[in-house]
C-alpha cells in the first residue's frame, strides 16, 4: 500500500476516534498528488476507515465541476454535481465521494484534514464567530460565512482562496467555516497534527466559562418503557435517556432550553433533526407522558417529522430512534450541541442556522443519504 495513503487513514482514524473532533459518520479527510485525489467515501466512519473507505478520483474531470454552469435549481444543481463527482471517480465505482471533494481537490496541499471540533464550532456558531476568528488567528485563517454545502460552498471557498492568496502570497492552511466546522491543509500529517494543536490551544484561552460537567446518569425506565410509544409513529422505535449536569442546565425551562432547541450545523440536521421538544415538569411520570404525548402530536403537526430528541424538564433528554445504534448517536450529537451552545457564550452567545438554510439540508438528497448511511 502507498505510504500516504497508509498516512492518510493514520491521520483519519486519529481525529476520527476522538469526538471532540468527530461525531457519527462526520469530518472527511483526503491526499492528493498531480494525478488522483483520494478522500473519504460519504458516510464511512474516519474512526475504523480503512483502504476500503477512500474513493479516489481523477483531478483533472474534476476540474470540469469548476468549468461547468449548473441549473439554477438548487435540488437539480446538486444532482448535476453528483452525477459530474461520479464521472469523476476511478474507483470504486459503487463508493460515494464526499460531496465536498472539490473544495478538498482546490486546497493546494497534499493532506487535508475537515473536522467539526466542539470548541472550534463553539466560536463558528457563536454570534461573533467572525470578529473571534479575526482577533485569535488573523492573518493565518480564511473565515467563510455561512453557506449552503455542495457546489456553492465550493465556488465561495474558491474565491476566498483566490483574494487570500492574492494578499498573502499563499494559500490558507486554516479554513474556518461558520455554522459547520474547519478545514485544515498541509504537506504532511505532523503539520496537520501541529495545525490542529495550536488552533485548539488558542481556542482554549479565550475560554472563560467552564464548561458543567458531563458525567451521565440514566433516565426512569418507566420514561423510557413508554417513550417509544408516545405516537403511533413512534412504534417499533427504541429510547434512550440521560442526564448531566450540563443537561440539567439547558432544560431547567423554556427560557434556558432556547439555547439549544435548533440546529447549529448541517451535521446536527442529518442525526437530529432541525428543532428539538422541550417538555415542562407536571409532576408525576403518568402526567409528564401524558403532557409529552400530546406535545409529540403538536411537533408532528408543526414540523411534518417526529422529534429525534425530547427534552424533559428537570429529567434529562430523550434520544427516539428506529435503532439504539441510531439513538445513541443522537444522543451524542444533541450532547455536543449543548457544549458548542455552551462555549458560544464566550463568544458572543449562539448562533443557530435560519429556516431557510436549514430547509435545503432537509431536502437534500446527499444528506439523506448520509442518515440512511448512518444507520447502517
Amino acid at each position: 500500500m502507498n505510504i500516504d495513503i497508509q498516512d492518510l487513514i493514520r491521520v483519519s482514524r486519529l481525529f476520527g476516534s476522538d469526538p471532540s473532533y468527530v461525531l457519527a459518520g462526520g469530518g472527511n479527510t483526503s491526499f492528493k498528488n498531480e494525478e488522483k485525489i483520494w478522500i473519504k467515501a460519504s458516510g464511512i466512519s474516519l474512526a475504523t476507515i480503512d483502504k476500503n473507505g477512500f474513493v479516489s478520483l481523477s483531478r483533472e474531470k474534476l476540474k470540469l465541476v469548476s468549468q461547468k454552469t449548473y441549473s439554477q435549481d438548487p435540488l437539480i444543481r446538486e444532482n448535476e454535481v453528483k452525477a459530474d463527482l461520479h464521472e469523476a471517480i476511478v474507483s470504486p465505482k459503487e463508493l460515494r465521494p464526499s460531496v465536498e471533494t472539490s473544495l478538498h481537490d482546490l486546497i493546494n496541499y497534499r493532506f487535508v484534514v475537515h473536522t467539526h471540533p466542539t470548541k472550534v464550532n463553539g466560536v463558528m456558531c457563536a454570534q461573533n464567530a467572525e470578529k473571534w476568528c479575526r482577533e485569535m488567528f488573523g492573518e493565518k485563517a480564511l473565515f467563510i460565512p455561512y453557506t449552503d454545502p455542495g457546489y456553492i460552498l465550493f465556488k465561495v471557498v474558491a474565491e476566498g482562496i483566490r483574494i487570500f492568496a492574492e494578499e498573502n502570497g499563499t494559500q490558507p492552511k486554516l479554513i474556518f467555516l461558520e455554522n459547520h466546522g474547519v478545514f485544515v491543509g498541509a504537506d504532511t500529517t505532523a503539520e496537520i497534527e501541529s495545525i490542529y494543536a495550536e488552533l485548539m490551544a488558542t481556542i482554549e484561552t479565550n475560554l472563560i466559562l467552564p464548561l458543567p460537567s458531563t458525567v451521565k446518569s440514566g433516565l426512569s425506565s418507566i420514561i423510557l418503557d413508554q417513550a417509544a410509544h408516545l405516537n403511533p409513529g413512534f412504534e417499533g422505535f427504541k429510547a434512550l435517556g440521560i442526564n448531566s449536569a450540563l443537561i440539567d442546565q439547558f432544560i431547567a425551562n423554556e427560557t434556558t432550553f432556547a439555547k439549544a432547541n435548533k440546529s447549529f450545523s448541517p451535521d446536527d440536521i442529518v442525526y437530529c433533526k432541525a428543532h428539538y421538544l422541550y417538555v415542562p415538569d407536571s409532576g408525576s411520570e403518568a402526567a409528564i407522558l401524558a403532557e409529552t404525548k400530546a406535545r409529540v402530536a403538536a411537533y408532528l403537526k408543526k414540523y411534518g417529522y417526529l422529534p429525534k430528541v425530547i427534552a424533559l424538564q428537570g429529567k434529562g433528554i430523550i434520544a427516539v430512534e428506529d435503532s439504539l445504534k441510531s439513538a445513541q448517536n443522537v444522543l451524542d450529537v444533541y450532547e455536543n450541541i449543548l457544549k458548542i451552545s455552551f462555549y458560544a457564550e464566550n463568544f458572543g452567545g449562539p448562533k443557530f442556522m435560519n429556516d431557510e438554510q436549514i430547509a435545503f439540508i432537509d431536502n437534500w438528497e446527499v444528506e439523506n443519504y448520509r442518515r440512511k448511511m448512518a444507520k447502517s
